[in-house]
């Protein structure tokens, strides 16, 4: 009777132990589970890091207006891109976490910030293995994004806001849509547009990525560059091509946007820029360097609207 007792207490308690060793690989699942959910890993050009599903202080370097599209309030960016006009309005209590030179970015400012996220244009090795012991570390260099909307769809799957970049693409394809219908009535489809910068003492011709307004004016728009510009600026592999005043007359289009940025002018008493025919015909525009330098998601659409509504309302004072 005994032995029948004692085998019954030991079935209960054997029952009783795998019971809780159940409730405790439940509870690790469980917490396994969570944890997941607060990260996620995404792939870099740096290999992946594992970063917060929901960020909350997040530290920009050249990325602060892509940032805020997503309603994403960056702690800190460099100063330049707090310059940014399109933004101007949105970055009270962001912190300037440039250097004294004006050019590299505080380690220490950054620090101090405790950011649980950095994302960064800024790809010097050095940098990063400094940020990365700060807080996980994505970069995207200039030029990962081959538009506007690439870069919005990469951010949406950074920050788990894949239906907030998809919005904003319906949207954007939709003024892009309207803007392009506005050059129609420019009567501008068979003619050839040139962007050309005096940037600091060098002449450029730039090409259609984030260079002055390039993506709006030639992807966005689908405005057509001269040959000459197709194939030394936009197929190049550096996006634009440096030149001296005296070949520009190889580059100029029927109409020419000019961009001076850095103290750079345009000598526009040459006898080369006056002999062009978009100079003759008054078919030049000079860009606000301040309006079209950044080249954030908002910032392309802004400008691409601003470009088709100086070339109808030239077109318009034209035929009068």
């Amino acid at each position: 009777m005994r032995k029948k007792h004692d085998s019954y207490i030991f079935i209960v308690l054997l029952a009783f132990a795998l019971f809780l060793s159940g409730c405790q690989s439940g509870q690790k699942q469980a917490a396994s589970v969570k944890n997941e959910e607060k990260t996620r890993v995404v792939k870099t050009i740096n290999g992946n890091v594992k970063i917060p599903a929901n960020p909350k202080r997040v530290v920009t370097i050249g990325y602060a207006a892509t940032m805020l599209a997503f309603g994403i309030k960056p702690v800190g960016e460099t100063g330049k891109y707090l310059e940014n006009p399109y933004i101007k309005e949105q970055v009270s209590g962001m912190k300037d976490i440039g250097a004294k030179d004006g050019v590299s970015v505080s380690v220490e400012k950054i620090f101090k910030l405790k950011p649980d996220l950095i994302v960064s244009m800024n790809n010097d090795p050095k940098v990063y293995e400094k940020l990365s012991k700060i807080a996980p570390t994505v970069v995207y260099p200039f030029g990962t994004f081959k538009d506007a909307r690439e870069e919005m769809k990469t951010f949406g799957e950074l920050l788990g806001k894949e239906k907030e970049a998809e919005e904003w693409t319906k949207t954007f394809n939709q003024k892009m849509e309207a803007a392009r219908a506005k050059l129609k009535t420019a009567s501008v489809q068979d003619q050839t547009f040139s962007l050309i910068g005096a940037y600091a003492k060098s002449l450029y011709v730039y090409g259609a990525y984030g260079y002055r307004g390039g993506e709006a004016i030639y992807q966005q728009l689908g405005l057509t560059p001269p040959d000459s510009v197709k194939k030394d600026a936009i197929d190049a592999s550096e996006g634009y091509k440096v030149i001296s005043l005296e070949v520009l007359p190889q580059y100029a289009g029927d109409y020419i946007f000019v961009d001076e940025s850095y103290s750079g002018k345009l000598d526009q008493d040459n006898s080369v820029w006056k002999s062009l025919d978009a100079v003759k015909n008054g078919r030049v525009f000079f860009l606000d360097p301040d309006r079209f330098w950044p080249y954030d998601p908002n910032a392309v659409q802004a400008q691409a609207e601003e470009i088709a509504d100086m070339l109808v309302k030239q077109n318009e004072q034209a035929e009068k």
